[in-house]
């Protein structure tokens, strides 16, 4: 998986993308002269635990206004415009998806935070990594919130993110991994619900992060805290049903519905597991 920007769209949650521009209206502020980054980041954010997860990426990259992140995967834009707005600094978005980049710039521009944040298209697997943002080992950072899940090939991925760090860098990445055997029910979900497959144990990403050059590495377990999110978030979702159907109608409510209890049984099973990983670039290339 990974590099095909059309066969991604099996995850319901990467379509009807016009959605946001509808939330946007239906809250009077497509016509506002400028948006708050925080304000739209309750619509436009795909991630767990919302900008709390955002303002842990920052600290632990120790950000301030001289800083670079790559955020690898960055769909609409959410977290990196709301880690620019908070510590200044640059961050270079970068997104596979054509709809998701084009509607993440309009929204940067709304924003008017196009002087901080820079989007780009492509897949990290196949991008001139040196014409990627401000090239090699220019980073001090890079984030990614439930996008590397996508990408089976970890041993080459991680190798690029690594080549993309300063030494010393700090990658701060959550992902899904495999806490234990998948059934076959649960296979063909991850596959056709989730858009992933092979994904690791928690030895065999620790094994991958070190052979990319990795050091001080923290494998935090999110299981139980995201299963309970996924669990309140559908609830929520079901709750709202009219009000969202009212902006969005009743196919992409029922399109998102289909996703998000697909991942809350996955993560009820036990077998899925979350986790947010903080590792850093060894000093010595």
């Amino acid at each position: 998986m990974a590099g095909d920007a059309h066969n991604i769209k099996t995850m319901k949650l990467y379509t009807n993308v016009e959605r946001i521009k509808n939330e946007l209206a239906s809250r009077d502020l497509l016509k506002s002269g400028s948006i708050d980054p925080i304000l739209l980041s309750e619509i436009d954010s795909m991630h767990y635990m919302g900008n709390d997860a955002v303002e842990d990426a920052a600290v632990a990259m120790n950000l301030d206004s001289s800083s670079r992140v790559l955020d690898i995967g960055s769909g609409f834009g959410g977290p990196a415009r709301v880690l620019s707005a908070s510590s200044k600094c640059n961050t270079t978005a970068l997104e596979l998806q054509s709809d998701i980049h084009q509607m993440a710039e309009y929204l940067t521009k709304k924003c008017i935070l196009d002087n901080l944040v820079k989007h780009e298209m492509g897949d990290i697997l196949a991008l001139d990594l040196d014409e990627l943002g401000s090239g090699l080992s220019s980073y001090d950072g890079i984030v990614s919130f439930l996008v590397f899940l996508h990408i089976t090939d970890k041993p080459t991925l991680l190798e690029n993110c690594a080549k993309m760090l300063k030494p010393g860098g700090i990658a701060f990445i959550e992902d899904y991994y495999c806490r234990s055997q998948f059934s076959e029910e649960e296979v063909k979900s991850l596959q056709n619900d989730v858009y992933t497959a092979g994904l690791p144990t928690k030895e065999e990403y620790i094994s991958h992060l070190e052979a990319a050059g990795f050091r001080n590495i923290q494998f935090i377990d999110k299981s139980s805290e995201w299963t309970a999110y996924v669990h309140d978030r559908v609830a929520k979702f079901i709750g709202n049903r009219s009000k969202f159907e009212e902006v969005h109608g009743e196919p992409t409510y029922l399109s998102l519905l289909h996703f998000y209890s697909a991942v809350e049984k996955l993560f009820s099973a036990q077998n899925l597991g979350g986790v947010r990983i903080v590792a850093e670039k060894s000093l010595a290339e």
